[in-house]
């Protein structure tokens, strides 16, 4: 297997296909899935690959081990007779989620993704991103635009998020869309230099969009004017002296009951 596996398009197509199988088997046996992992994998490497041709037991051994019997002879032990069903059951279901694994893949092959190269810009689609916002359906449907600063392989991208995401920058490509400016209008959107007060850099807040009570200090999302979402940032509410109308406005509308006081503003 290769050091890099996104240097290797057919390592890098066999690691998606044993990932897709084991989280379908994953969720199908919630509780008893470790016990059941090494007849899945006893599965998994004596069946016939589509990238390999070849099972991955018989490229190491040259012989495909033999499997649990699909008949056996009747015990009088409830507790054997029960285990060898039970053997059974997961040996077919592991068939079956390989054959629907190997379909997936295939449907995968063919769906056209983007291609995209280092320092394009791209927009980042938000459904799975845990950002905040107090109702999904009003959060933005995509973030961004973020500069790729490498490409992994030929369907993952790391990205320049903002360091106060605290996630994983890694992404696939269907989760991307090529960022465009046009030669009339350039980029989409002009951020604004931020304000001179006292010496100090200071961005306006245009909104509040979510709260975080429960933790101490308590805190604040807050947007900023002509800027994009990715440039939230959570806010202490000692912090929030400039903007206290839109801080009790927000307080108010969602009835919240702070237990940090509100900051009263310098004279």
């Amino acid at each position: 297997m290769a050091f890099h596996p996104q240097t290797d398009g057919e390592t890098e197509w066999v690691n998606q296909e044993i990932e897709v199988y084991l989280r379908a088997f994953c969720s199908k046996e919630q509780t008893r899935w470790k016990e059941y992992l090494p007849l899945a994998e006893f599965t998994h490497n004596n069946r016939t690959h589509s990238v390999l041709k070849k099972s991955p037991f018989f490229m190491m051994m040259g012989y495909h081990p033999r499997p649990l019997p699909t008949i056996f002879k009747r015990t009088t032990i409830p507790s054997i007779e029960e285990r060898l069903q039970e053997l059974k059951r997961i040996q077919e279901e592991t068939a079956s989620l390989l054959e629907l694994t190997r379909q997936q893949m295939i449907r995968r092959e063919k769906q056209k993704l983007d291609t995209f190269e280092k320092g394009q810009k791209v927009w980042l689609e938000a459904k799975n991103l845990a950002t905040g916002y107090l109702s999904k359906k009003l959060a933005p449907k995509r973030e961004g635009p973020f500069k790729i600063l490498e490409v992994l392989g030929p369907v993952t991208y790391r990205l320049d998020l903002p360091h106060q995401w605290k996630i994983h920058p890694v992404f696939h490509a269907a989760l991307l869309s090529l960022y465009k400016e046009t030669e009339a209008h350039r980029p989409s959107f002009m951020e604004p230099p931020p304000d001179l007060i006292e010496g100090f850099e200071e961005y306006e807040v245009e909104a509040i969009v979510g709260h975080r009570l429960k933790k101490r200090p308590q805190e604040f999302l807050v947007s900023y004017t002509g800027y994009d979402s990715s440039h939230n940032r959570w806010i202490r509410m000692e912090g929030m002296v400039n903007c206290l109308d839109l801080l009790k406005k927000y307080i108010k509308r969602h009835k919240l009951k702070p237990k940090d006081p509100i900051p009263i503003p310098a004279d």
